[in-house]
C-alpha cells in the first residue's frame, strides 16, 4: 500500500504527539526506517512541510500570505495580526512577501479568502468608475 505525504505526516505528528521527548528519537528512527522500507524517503521535506502544516491546523492556526510593497514594521505586524486574529477568530501567523508592484497598502490571502487593499487595486478601481461615467 502506498502512502500520501498528508497521511505520513498526520502519522508522524499523532505518534510524536502524546509523546515524551526521551522516546521521540526512537519514534523518528522508526518512521525513517518505514519511509525506507516504502522507498519514499525521497518524499522526507514534503512530509517536513505536511508536518508542519498539520499540526498548525491542530492547533487553530492559520497562516496569512501578506504581500506589502515594502517591509513591515514589528508594530505594524502586530497590529496586523491581531486585526487578522479577530476577523478570522483564529491564531494567524503573517508570512510576508514584498512585491512593489502593489504600490502600497496591503493584499492578504488566507486559504481561499483573498483581501485585496492594496493601492494597486484602488487605483483600477477607480480608473474603471471613470470610464463608466
Amino acid at each position: 500500500m502506498r502512502y500520501s505525504v498528508k497521511q505520513y505526516a498526520q502519522a508522524l505528528y499523532e505518534a510524536l504527539h502524546d509523546t515524551q521527548a526521551k522516546d521521540q528519537e526512537k519514534i523518528l528512527d522508526n518512521f525513517v526506517a518505514v519511509l525506507k522500507q516504502n522507498g519514499d524517503l525521497g518524499k522526507f521535506a514534503e512530509i517536513e512541510d505536511e508536518f508542519t502544516a498539520y499540526e498548525k491546523t491542530t492547533k487553530g492556526i492559520k497562516t496569512a500570505q501578506v504581500t506589502t510593497a515594502r517591509k513591515l514594521s514589528e508594530h505594524e505586524a502586530g497590529k496586523l495580526i491581531k486585526e487578522m486574529n479577530d476577523y478570522l477568530g483564529a491564531k494567524v501567523e503573517l508570512k510576508q512577501k514584498i512585491d512593489a508592484g502593489v504600490l502600497g497598502g496591503v493584499l492578504i490571502q488566507v486559504e481561499d479568502k483573498l483581501i485585496d487593499g492594496s493601492i494597486k487595486r484602488n487605483l483600477q478601481d477607480l480608473k474603471n468608475n471613470l470610464s463608466e461615467s
